[in-house]
């Protein structure tokens, strides 16, 4: 299906050493290209090693691999001022060009050895849980979910079902499941071959997006495992999609954020600790007049802390405390 007024966006878990590999993936002229195990700038060597992009962002909290996002297109990127690094390698971008603008969630799902509850897709279930208030927001979600509901535990919070079903209730579906009419789980087509063996295959990239992207139309191929192989373990997902039509009523701050989660406190957390709640209110507001990270992180762990103490509140109130 060609797509009027298009933008092509690519993604690939590159599996490494980018520098070596980019010609093959830059061939296929990506507006937005998405690469997942990308390593930093100073290796990538733009200009010489890798094509020199319109504009680049990229994140790690290693120093080492980590998200690549390039624009080869008039796209210009800017992370939002309530991105949380607790939920790693879920890196939210606004995405504008001179006529339009959009958000792009780039994904990762890793591993999480400090909390093994919160690792792989429970990350993103979390994730979605603390961005809820951009959900409603044009927006693409893509990357490497390093999961599929035939891997679904009952016993497991956030599994596979449980995302699908977030994205479900806020009109963002998977591009991959509506173009080809097939259910989670009983995919034919196969993004990553574990060891680079075909018998080894498996769906675990995906590309979610608000309906606005849907319904204008758009067109999802993947890879074709035997070009890829020798470069990586995954398969590019290729995409084109129409440009939107217009830019995003949208403010990127973290003020937003932390009202939007207070406004949500317990009635009788906001009497005992009101004083405290405007306190985070008024440094969110001077975050994202400053940009200053440290700040940042102050006030998203002091959130964490009303949220616990609110879950504990609702507790005590359900039974007559």
């Amino acid at each position: 299906m060609k797509v009027k007024n298009n933008m092509k966006i690519i993604e690939w878990n590159c599996q490494g050493a980018f520098r070596k590999k980019n010609a093959k993936i830059i061939e296929l002229n990506p507006d937005i290209l998405i690469i997942l195990e990308c390593e930093n700038e100073e290796k990538l060597e733009f200009g010489k090693l890798t094509p020199n992009p319109t504009d680049f962002f990229w994140y790690s909290d290693s120093g080492r691999r980590g998200i690549g996002i390039f624009s080869f297109s008039d796209y210009k990127f800017e992370l939002l001022n309530e991105f949380n690094p607790k939920y790693r390698y879920i890196v939210p971008l606004k995405v504008t060009s001179k006529d339009n603008s959009f958000l792009l969630f780039a994904i990762w799902a890793m591993n999480n050895k400090v909390n093994k509850e919160a690792r792989y897709i429970t990350q993103v279930w979390l994730a979605l849980q603390y961005y809820s208030r951009l959900l409603n927001i044009n927006s693409i979600f893509i990357g490497d979910f390093n999961s599929n509901q035939i891997w679904d535990k009952k016993d497991r919070l956030g599994n596979h079902t449980d995302v699908v079903e977030i994205f479900r209730s806020n009109n963002i579906l998977s591009m991959y499941h509506e173009q080809n009419k097939v259910a989670h789980g009983q995919e034919t087509e196969y993004t990553f071959h574990m060891y680079r063996k075909i018998e080894k295959s498996y769906h675990i990239d995906y590309c979610f997006a608000s309906a606005d992207f849907l319904n204008a139309g758009f067109d999802i191929q993947l890879g074709k495992p035997l070009e890829w192989l020798e470069h990586s373990d995954h398969v590019p997902m290729i995409i084109q999609v129409k440009r939107p039509r217009k830019h995003l009523n949208f403010n990127n701050s973290l003020f937003d954020c932390i009202k939007q989660k207070t406004e949500e406190l317990n009635l009788l957390t906001h009497e005992k600790f009101g004083t405290s709640i405007e306190k985070l209110k008024v440094k969110a507001l001077h975050f994202d007049l400053t940009n200053q990270q440290d700040e940042k992180v102050e006030i998203l762990d002091a959130m964490d802390r009303l949220l616990e103490i609110d879950k504990h509140v609702q507790e005590l109130t359900k039974n007559g405390l």
